[in-house]
């Protein structure tokens, strides 16, 4: 059996309650699901600050879909169990 591991940008930056939020989900789905998270900060990237500066938390996947932010985290379990095939 092979283990797929989903890669998914986190886009944040620092003091950003919303972020938390979803780092701490994040980290509660990875017990049901092989994720890969990479943190971005953007405020390290003025492109990356200007194209998300309004929209963070962002979650990027690889197939292009992409939630932020208040994410429902409904949502992001339906997504991660349709990736994974799950019920």
């Amino acid at each position: 059996m092979v283990l797929v591991v989903l890669p998914i940008k986190f886009y944040t930056k620092p003091k950003c309650s919303l972020c938390d939020e979803v780092r701490i989900y994040l980290n509660w789905l990875r017990k049901d699901f092989p994720l890969e998270i990479e943190e971005v900060n953007i405020l390290d990237d003025p492109d990356l600050y200007e194209r998300y500066k309004y929209e963070i938390p962002v979650l990027s996947f690889p197939d292009k879909f992409q939630v932020s932010g208040k994410i429902d985290q409904g949502k992001l379990k339906t997504k991660l169990d349709q990736i994974f095939g799950q019920k």
